[in-house]
């Protein structure tokens, strides 16, 4: 792969990245989206959020506090202001029984920036076109225009 299309690559996937972290923290203002907990790592901590929309309920106090329930909030608003500046990134989801949750971390809580590896991408493509040909019995030639 050219560095000129490799740059290009990097940079839409950057720009789908901040995209994903505007729509999360854009959720969090709505009260759609919530931190439900933290996962600890070897290499640090990333926030997990979840809410309605992921078929979960937001974190509130037990015994409907209204002092933790605004410091959940105040947490909220301080994950969204650092998704909006780029400190924090989403670095994944995970499969729940009852929905999914998104995470997210940066280098405040230990964790390094998400960057795209590009020769990961290339390569995996380029297995998933081999695959498909040989399991549906197609030429890889129609695919060729795709690469």
């Amino acid at each position: 792969m050219q560095k000129k299309d490799k740059e290009k690559l990097e940079k839409k996937i950057f720009e789908l990245q901040r995209g994903l972290a505007i729509v999360v923290a854009i959720l969090i203002f709505l009260g759609q989206l919530s931190i439900i907990g933290v996962f600890v790592t070897p290499r640090g901590f990333r926030v997990t959020l979840a809410g309605p929309i992921t078929g979960s309920s937001r974190l509130q106090s037990n015994t409907n506090n209204p002092i933790v329930n605004t410091f959940i909030d105040a947490i909220n608003l301080v994950i969204a202001k650092l998704l909006i500046i780029d400190q924090f990134r989403i670095t994944g989801t995970v499969l729940t029984h009852n929905g999914f949750t998104v995470n997210c971390g940066g280098p405040l809580l230990g964790t390094a920036r998400t960057q795209p590896k590009i020769p990961k991408i290339v390569s995996e493509f380029d297995n998933f076109h081999e695959v498909v040909c040989r399991f549906f019995n197609i030429d890889p030639k129609v695919f060729r225009e795709y690469k």
